[in-house]
């Protein structure tokens, strides 16, 4: 049986004061690297729970030595994930911090950091746990909830490697700054938890048979807090209490013979059982996440006939100004935003230029394999309906010009390719919602989006355009 532990250290906590969430913090990522054979691209990837963003870049780097700077949004300490060479590095950064990465690509897991503060040995820390064993523990738990035999099994994994991840702590927690042993300490206290109550629902949509829970197997609940002033920086615990009080709420809904509204349960639940702050935090996330996941309208009205939610009204406008901002994202029925992007012979190509035709537009980035799989079939559709109203726009973000037109050369596109520049890269992203590429968004001869989310050229995109073109 595992023992679930305290950590009894009086600590200052980060960011617990009046102004412990940054709304539109912002950090600096600096990487320099050495020893590019050329062929090598990386990823990041970092989220910032609210006002929800997320963040997917790609960059092809060249041969040799060189560095890439990026402007990343950071509401709370946050975690960055950068992957390359088949490796991911955990990265932490904090509202208004710079960290310096130097990079060696002959073995990246020899990277060093540099900051002005103590984020240097964090991410030190970092690296040293994700490669500890081969493996993130990250990783090695997701692993578990798939090769498990039951969850009799799947549980002992994980106590096993809750205890491994504690030891690695416990070693290193002479070198950590105090704000941030606490921190790491609940971090993975929550995000252990998540795991295990998602871990039920992942193996029912992958077993045949429904597996019974073991005995006392919600037993990691027992001494994990729900109030937890400690952990109010952690996103990690917002997750979790996501998924706690869904638990809550089903159970006391089989109990009762019961449906419950699930934005009026959470949000009971929050005010309920959280102090002010971490209140306010959990409360916005949850009607963000009812607004993007199942019903506008429902997020929208909840606020507008609640207004005592929120203990300080900045959450309030802050979840006002998200509204807004969906709004004026490209939506079905809709307007497409607009853009000036320059195509290979440095002409300017207006969006709205092209009205009258049915317009494809495929959003891509250099590096990314899905999207060049379906080069050659955004070619064969641009020869197919040549002399016809369509027209296929290829629009290239996250990449730099002299990489798009080097790829632009390599794959022979023949459609109408545009890349997009700083000025226009930020607006695009947000406007037609890029997270995964490719993207595909088809625009009626009335200029009006028609979906949002077309099929790909190798997944029934000449069938959607024909039908537009026959209405």
């Amino acid at each position: 049986m595992i023992i679930w532990c305290s950590l009894h250290t009086h600590v200052t906590l980060f960011g617990q004061d009046t102004n412990w969430y940054s709304f539109k913090g912002t950090a600096n990522l600096t990487i320099n690297y050495s020893n590019s054979p050329g062929d090598k691209v990386w990823s990041i990837f970092t989220i910032k729970i609210f006002p929800d963003q997320e963040v997917r870049l790609s960059d092809t780097i060249p041969s040799g030595s060189g560095s890439r700077q990026y402007l990343l949004p950071v509401s709370l300490p946050q975690k960055v994930i950068l992957t390359t060479s088949g490796k991911a590095l955990t990265l932490l950064l904090t509202p208004g911090s710079a960290l310096i990465c130097n990079l060696d690509f002959r073995d990246i897991t020899r990277t060093t950091f540099h900051a002005a503060d103590s984020l240097a040995l964090i991410n030190e820390y970092l690296m040293k746990k994700d490669f500890s064993a081969g493996k993130s523990f990250k990783m090695r738990r997701a692993n578990a909830v798939h090769t498990a035999a039951n969850l009799q099994e799947f549980s002992a994994s994980m106590n096993a490697l809750y205890l491994e991840e504690l030891q690695f702590f416990k070693k290193n927690i002479g070198r950590l700054p105090k704000w941030y042993q606490m921190h790491e300490y609940w971090d993975n206290r929550y995000a252990d938890a998540t795991e295990r109550m998602n871990a039920i629902l992942q193996r029912q949509h992958s077993q045949k048979d429904k597996e019974s829970l073991p005995h006392k197997y919600y037993g990691f609940l027992d001494s994990l807090e729900i109030n937890n002033q400690a952990a109010k920086s952690c996103a990690s615990y917002y997750y979790f209490l996501y998924e706690f009080f869904n638990k809550r709420m089903n159970g006391n809904d089989l109990a009762n013979g019961t449906k419950s509204s699930f934005i009026d349960y959470q949000i009971q639940q929050g005010s309920k059982e959280l102090s002010s702050g971490a209140s306010d935090l959990f409360k916005a996330f949850i009607i963000q996440l009812t607004f993007n996941h199942y019903k506008r309208e429902v997020a929208t009205e909840y606020v507008k006939k609640h207004d005592d939610i929120f203990s300080n009204s900045v959450w309030e406008a802050e979840l006002d100004a998200y509204f807004k901002s969906k709004i004026t994202r490209a939506e079905r029925g809709k307007i497409p935003p607009n853009f000036v992007l320059a195509d290979l012979k440095d002409s300017l190509t207006w969006l709205r230029s092209l009205k009258g035709n049915v317009i494809v537009l495929s959003f891509w980035f250099a590096g990314c394999k899905p999207c060049i799989e379906e080069f050659p079939g955004e070619n064969a559709l641009t020869e197919k309906f040549r002399g016809k109203p369509v027209k296929i726009v290829s629009v290239c973000v996250n990449t730099s010009e002299a990489v798009w037109r080097k790829s632009s050369e390599r794959f022979g596109l023949k459609t109408i390719n545009l890349w997009a520049n700083p000025q226009w890269e930020k607006t695009i992203i947000e406007k037609y919602d890029l997270a995964v590429f490719p993207k595909y968004v088809l625009i009626d001869r009335d200029y009006k989006i028609a979906d949002i989310h077309a099929e790909r050229p190798s997944q029934g995109l000449e069938a959607q355009i024909n039908s537009l073109l026959t209405k």
